[in-house]
């Protein structure tokens, strides 16, 4: 008796798969021909629509996470080494540029020949602050100590500040001009100002692009290097070395220009090609050449006319086209394979 009501369940228990099975396969296979069924069969459609080609404006605005450093400062050096005789500043003094700040008494022939006579055959060289700024580096020199030559023996830094943002690498496309409109905000810290652009290029001890790398060129690319934006912090702007905040930085902008969606176009830097619907349904891919994008929409410079009709979304390029492969940025392709695996595992 137990055989044949164990036997009884697990033939319910198949007839349930079979039964939930047929319900979904035909959703999963994008519907049945001729079938009774209410079944989105376009659930799984990416194809695109035509889109016409308008006047529009175009703004690239980026947001990066920002470091507050201290403006580095230049080094007093001991070109030729020597023995410290004087300390004219103590460690964190503010100096003029070309003030005292130590003296070393070197052998004449590194000083550059001294005249014959008595002495030690040495002679005291002064060496002076390289710019106007606060000395450091000094709380541990004494009179008597012995430089090597080459030898820092001093840092004179201005009370400056700069802000740093690390650069994705593949942002550096979105890069058409040197930022010419930044703010800083600092977390927690005084309302944003804005930020004088200083540089863009490989961060210190990276191998990325180097100063002024834009779009189109590589940066932050091989060898685990990086890219930093460095901006001079405002005078007025109280901050402290370490502080983090975020940096918004104006990457390019046009007004008045043809503009189209990212995802009607096959690139999104320099150039691309687009899909152009004539009015009789027929379609001609097209290449176009392009301006800046703030992520949603780009600039055609040229290749297209108001009033065009362009294919949005635009197919994959047939050579990436495999199998499984969905269009970047198509959220809602995504999504929907997303949902129906949660069907199928529920």
């Amino acid at each position: 008796m137990k055989k044949w009501i164990i036997t009884g369940v697990a033939l319910v228990a198949l007839a349930g798969i079979v039964a939930a099975g047929f319900f979904l396969l035909p959703r999963l296979l994008g519907g049945v021909p001729g079938g009774d069924m209410d079944v989105d069969q376009g659930a799984l459609d990416v194809g695109g629509v035509p889109v016409e080609v308008e006047m529009g404006s175009v703004d690239s605005l980026m947001v990066l996470d920002a470091t507050v450093r201290a403006e580095p400062g230049e080094d007093v050096v001991a070109r030729n080494g020597g023995t410290v005789t004087r300390v004219w500043v103590s460690d964190g003094s503010l100096v003029d540029s070309g003030a005292p700040v130590l003296n070393v008494a070197v052998p004449d022939a590194a000083a550059g020949g001294g005249e014959d006579g008595e002495g030690s055959g040495t002679r005291e060289v002064s060496l002076y602050a390289p710019a106007e700024g606060r000395v450091s580096g000094l709380e541990d020199l004494r009179v008597g100590d012995v430089l090597e030559p080459g030898a820092v023996a001093a840092n004179v830094a201005p009370d400056e500040f700069l802000a740093v943002a690390s650069v994705p690498a593949n942002d550096l496309y979105r890069f058409y001009e040197d930022p010419h409109d930044i703010m800083l905000e600092i977390t927690e810290g005084p309302p944003a100002a804005e930020c004088e652009f200083l540089s863009l290029g490989a961060a210190e001890g990276g191998a990325s692009g180097g100063e002024g790398a834009g779009a189109g060129e590589e940066g932050g690319g091989g060898g685990g290097g990086s890219t930093e934006l460095s901006c001079r912090v405002p005078s007025d702007l109280r901050v402290f070395e370490g502080v983090t905040g975020k940096m918004s930085i104006a990457t390019g902008g046009a007004e008045n220009v043809l503009v189209i969606p990212v995802t009607a176009v096959r690139g999104t830097s320099e150039s691309g090609e687009v899909i152009v619907v004539a009015s009789d349904g027929g379609e001609e891919v097209r290449e176009v050449e392009l301006g800046v994008s703030d992520g949603s929409s780009v600039e055609v410079v040229s290749g297209l006319s108001v009033g065009d009709q362009v294919l949005d979304p635009i197919p994959l390029d047939p050579r990436f086209d495999v199998p499984g492969a969905v269009a970047p940025g198509d959220e809602s392709v995504e999504e929907e394979f997303m949902e129906l695996e949660g069907e199928v595992v529920e």
